[in-house]
């Protein structure tokens, strides 16, 4: 896991966003992107460790997808469309990491799901992406 995150953020810079990484925040914090700074704020003492990658691939994806806000954008479960888009742009940046060494018959979508630590509401999104692949 530690390789797919030091990916991630090399991933982030190469993009031009910038990182605070930090150990100081609550574990109930989850990571967030701060768009008018152009940055994400990466929360390493997060509760579930299992999580860190999915919250950091969906940080990038609100840079990616052009996202706005006038604060900042948490990691959140919640389902609308501007966290669906950077869940799913997530969920198809960890796909190859998954995928990769992996025979068609070793993937299964809810390992990859338990993996990253994927909500369940997002299973529907997680199907799709394994059926394009």
């Amino acid at each position: 896991m530690d390789n797919i995150i030091n990916d991630l953020l090399n991933y982030a810079l190469d993009k031009g966003i910038g990182l605070i990484m930090t150990k100081e925040l609550s574990p109930d914090t989850t990571s967030f992107a701060d768009i008018n700074r152009n940055r994400i704020v990466f929360n390493l003492n997060y509760k579930n460790k299992k999580q860190l990658a999915f919250q950091l691939a969906h940080e990038i994806k609100h840079f990616e997808n052009g996202d706005k806000s006038n604060g900042v954008l948490y990691f959140t479960p919640r389902k609308n469309k501007v966290e669906f888009d950077a869940n799913v742009g997530a969920i198809k940046m960890l796909f190859p990491y998954y995928m990769d060494g992996k025979e068609r018959s070793q993937i299964n979508i809810y390992n990859f799901m338990e993996c990253f630590a994927i909500p369940s509401h997002l299973e529907p999104a997680v199907t799709k992406e394994f059926i394009e692949h």
